[in-house]
Order: structure tokens, then C-alpha cells, then sequence
């Protein structure tokens, strides 16, 4: 058999039909072999484990040590679906505050979320979210205590706030009063509580990274008959608090970056909603029609 092998990857010039995928989509790792007219490994180093070139390679001749090579199932077309059918599936996520509480979620179908979450695409393949799981009422109690403690700080010291900020102050003070009534307009009472964080890195997209794994669980959630709902108001709180970090193990290193809590839905949807339209302006090719 013959082998180019360096460092973690491996191209197999036996299967290799030098078509030059590879090179083409990752010319940083790969390099076209005048000499020997077929693709080789040239730096290594440069790469990120995305795995393109397994994908894209139609003989298998690639392999890569760092990568379970038993993961790269072929796509099955009878999977796919159609813009019509991801279209309504788009529009029908709602953000659910009413939850079904005599129904418990099971763990197989977190796990099925958080299975999306891992495909989500993040900067330069970085894959460093970490995900807290709370379904302990206790401890989601005890999250939603020291959130309200930090808001009420942030009211009792507002003093002569205007404008944007006034408005937001008028939105934290309708949830305390709801809190001192014993209504949770935080966590909305639901199940479970989903808190992504990652190690704190300078000029890193950690927060599209999370945003992006956390629309992944949601759109999945949605499949699996679950609702779900950001909790904005708990990265502010958390930035604070350090029993919120202490209740959900994050390490000092680390930026909580999304929340959103989940459950099966206490109402019933029945029609799709209405949005504005998008605000675009297009940068067309003169033989096309420019409009804004």
C-alpha cells in the first residue's frame, strides 16, 4: 500500500484517484505533488479538524488520526428536507413561557440537543462550549433567587436613569413585583435550564459560537415537541454572582455566554406568526435590476 503520512493525517495513494479535492478546499494543509502528480500533506499544523476532506474525498482514501473515523456516515438523500418544510419549522419556534408541569423531560431527549449542538459550526473549528444541564427544581430555584437578588440591586441603585435604560428598568421591575407575588417570570417555572459557557479567549467568536449551538438545540427541540426561551436577564445577573457560577461549576476562565430554558409546552400554537420584512440593500451585477 502506498502511504503519505504526516503527523495526524493520512492519504492513501492507492485509492487517491488525484482528483484534488482535498487540496481545493484546504490548500493551508494540502499541496498538489508536481512530481509524483497527486495531492500530499505539506502542513499539518494548519489543521483545525473540520473535516472537509473526508467529506468531500470520493474514495475514502483520507484518514485522520485525531478524528473518529467511524463518524463520517454518507448523507442520506432521504433525509433531506425541503425550504417549504425547514421554512415552517423556522417560523413555527416559538419563545415559550407557559410549560406543561406534570411532564418530565427525559434525559434521552436532552441528549438528543445537545447532539445538535455539536455540529454547530464554530470560529476556526474551536469546539470549546461547554454546556450546564439543570433539571434539579432546587438548584434552578436557587439560580432564579440570585438572579433577582442582582436585578433588585440594579433598580435599587438605577438613581436618574432615562431614555432606553428607564424602559429596561421599567421591564426589571415588572418581573420583581411578579416575584414578590410568587410568579416566575425568569425561568418561567419550566423544567430544565440550559447554560453555555467557554473558556474566555481575546478576539474569539464565543458568543456567535453559542448563539449558533443554542439555535441548534432549539430548532432540534422543536422536532422533539419541546419549547424553549432565552433567558437573557441571567448573563447579566451571573457576571455578578458568584453563587450562580458556584451553583453551575464554571470555572472562573470562563464567559457565561447564552441561556434558555426548555420543557414541553403548556399551550398550543396554531398558526404561524407575522414578521417584518427584511431590511436589505442589494449590490446586483449591472445586468440585473438593483433595488432597495
Amino acid at each position: 500500500m502506498s502511504m503519505e503520512t504526516i503527523s495526524c493525517i493520512e492519504i492513501d495513494l492507492s485509492k487517491c484517484i488525484r482528483e484534488g479535492l482535498c487540496f481545493r478546499i484546504c490548500p493551508w494543509v494540502f499541496k498538489w505533488d508536481e512530481v509524483r502528480d497527486c495531492p500530499t500533506v505539506a502542513d499539518p499544523s494548519e489543521c483545525i479538524d473540520c473535516g472537509h476532506c473526508i467529506a468531500l474525498c470520493p474514495e475514502d482514501a483520507i484518514m485522520h488520526r485525531r478524528m473518529d473515523m467511524s463518524n463520517f456516515p454518507r448523507i442520506n438523500p432521504d433525509l433531506e428536507i425541503s425550504s417549504d418544510q425547514l421554512m415552517q419549522l423556522l417560523r413555527k419556534r416559538r419563545s415559550i413561557r407557559i410549560f406543561n408541569a406534570k411532564r418530565a423531560v427525559r434525559r434521552q431527549t436532552i441528549e438528543r440537543m445537545l447532539e445538535a449542538a455539536r455540529y454547530s459550526p464554530t470560529g476556526s473549528n474551536a469546539q470549546s462550549l461547554v454546556h450546564a444541564i439543570v433539571m434539579d427544581r432546587q438548584v434552578m430555584d436557587e439560580i432564579r433567587d440570585c438572579c433577582i437578588q442582582e436585578i433588585r440591586k440594579i433598580v435599587d441603585h438605577s438613581g436618574g436613569s432615562q431614555g432606553a435604560e428607564q424602559e429596561e428598568l421599567g421591564h426589571y421591575r415588572t418581573l420583581l413585583r411578579a416575584y414578590d407575588r410568587g410568579v416566575d417570570l425568569l425561568f418561567f417555572n419550566a423544567p430544565g435550564l440550559i447554560v453555555t459557557h467557554a473558556p474566555k479567549k481575546p478576539a474569539s467568536p464565543l458568543v456567535e459560537d453559542a448563539a449558533l449551538a443554542s439555535f441548534h438545540m432549539m430548532l432540534m427541540a422543536e422536532t422533539l415537541g419541546l419549547g424553549t426561551c432565552y433567558i437573557g436577564n441571567l448573563y447579566l445577573a451571573a457576571s455578578h454572582n458568584q453563587r450562580i457560577r458556584s451553583l453551575l461549576n464554571i470555572p472562573q476562565d470562563h464567559d457565561i455566554l447564552m441561556a434558555f430554558v426548555f420543557g414541553y409546552p403548556g399551550v398550543r400554537f396554531r398558526r404561524l406568526v407575522d414578521r417584518k420584512p427584511p431590511k436589505v440593500k442589494w449590490f446586483l451585477p449591472t445586468d440585473m435590476t438593483a433595488r432597495d
